[in-house]
């Protein structure tokens, strides 16, 4: 009797709908496991942006209980205000400056490295890469030493081949490149080691192969070394613009404080001013929303660029 109703249609349905439903939740067991990391990106990372895009149509001095909703006005204001325009404009030069400084000098330094040989090498490596791991706060200090236009040691440097250096930090052509360089000096570390890796991973029959044709040093550089590093150096570019913003906030708020008039404030400083100095937390939720939009542009064309160059190699 058992195995005639095993047999009618009715069990032999309710037999593949038991078995969809554990391939189903079998299906589901790979996407458990990131449950933990979209709960703590949900609650750190999305939500808030929810809210600092929500807060940024009303107008709230963080003090009050009442926030007043203007819509739009925050956005507008925003656009015609002078202070966003230059903050614009310097994080443009900072970009600038610190895509060279993170860049083109770690490139240059990381296949200087490779043509070392000797006990040396290991010495260079590890002197290039001790910027990475100096905090952000002693790395201002030391280049408020350094930056120091009475006693100064670049201005001392710059005094022994007879130029008079500038103030720094308090000449409104020059707080851009000062600022740029201790951003760029932090994160130099990192980007040194990656072009290193990349360098050493370059496949030696093709250098061999050049030398045997009689090729010198730079053209083994110009002609294998950077095309095979193209990839890391999209990377390195790419990030190192996307970072720029963050880089020199800190030095801004040790060294500069935005001064002198603005010259060297940039987006993120601006954000803090707006929010934390000034209590306009609804333009500097604009604001962070117009920068969000903005690095999230660059981050996807990042993206398309890296695989797109990534597919032709």
């Amino acid at each position: 009797m058992e195995r005639v109703l095993a047999d009618t249609p009715v069990a032999s349905e309710s037999g593949k709908e038991a078995r969809a439903s554990r391939r189903a939740l079998a299906g589901l067991g790979p996407y458990a496991y990131l449950l933990p990391v979209l709960a703590i990106l949900g609650v750190f990372v999305y939500w808030p942006l929810v809210q600092t895009a929500i807060l940024s149509l009303y107008e709230w001095n963080r003090v009050s209980p009442a926030k007043t909703y203007i819509g739009g006005r925050n956005y507008a204001e925003l656009f015609g205000s002078r202070d966003f325009r230059l903050a614009v404009w310097n994080t443009l030069q900072y970009m600038f400056w610190i895509l060279l400084g993170k860049g083109a000098l770690p490139l240059i330094a990381a296949w200087a490295v490779t043509e070392i040989t000797g006990p040396w090498h290991r010495v260079y490596r590890g002197v290039l890469f001790v910027p990475a791991v100096v905090s952000a706060a002693v790395a201002s200090l030391l280049w408020l030493w350094i930056l120091n236009p009475i006693g100064g040691v670049l201005n001392g440097l710059l005094q022994v081949f007879g130029i008079q250096g500038p103030m720094w930090l308090s000449d409104p052509h020059w707080v851009v490149v000062a600022l740029s360089a201790v951003g760029a000096w932090k994160g130099f570390g990192l980007s040194f080691i990656l072009y290193l890796a990349g360098c050493v991973n370059i496949p030696q029959e093709y250098v061999e192969a050049a030398r045997v044709d009689g090729a010198g040093r730079w053209q083994i550089f110009w002609r294998i070394t950077w095309p095979l590093l193209m990839p890391t150096t999209v990377f390195v570019a790419l990030t190192s613009a996307l970072e720029a913003v963050q880089d020199v906030f800190v030095p801004i708020q040790m060294l500069t404080q935005g001064g002198p008039n603005q010259a060297s404030t940039n987006l993120v400083y601006l954000i803090w001013e707006q929010g934390f100095q000034f209590f306009r937390t609804g333009m500097a939720s604009a604001t962070s929303v117009v920068v969000f939009v903005v690095f999230l542009v660059l981050a996807v064309w990042q993206i398309r660029v890296i695989d797109r160059r990534l597919r032709e190699e």
